[in-house]
């Protein structure tokens, strides 16, 4: 198999769990540019606080802190900035 495919096969989890955590722009990117490294960003850092991670998975005070890092931010800005 070619190399491309083992590095999706890997960076796959991320994406979704990236798209999970409504960093949607971030994970796609991160399917097919610069080995993953942007989708392994998403996974790893902070939901936005409306996602189904963030209500399924975080207590109040990371909701809370999630709320504050996204306040007023429009749903495109948030799914791809870090």
């Amino acid at each position: 198999m070619s190399p491309v495919v083992y590095i999706w096969i890997v960076v796959s989890p991320f994406v979704v769990v990236g798209c999970l955590k409504g960093r949607y722009g971030l994970s796609i990117v991160g399917m097919f540019l610069v080995f993953g490294i942007p989708a392994i960003l998403s996974a790893t850092r902070l939901a936005r606080a409306d996602s189904w991670w963030a209500k399924r998975f975080y207590d109040d005070e990371k909701l809370r802190r999630s709320s504050q890092r996204y306040a007023g931010v429009t749903p495109f800005k948030a799914s791809i900035t870090l």
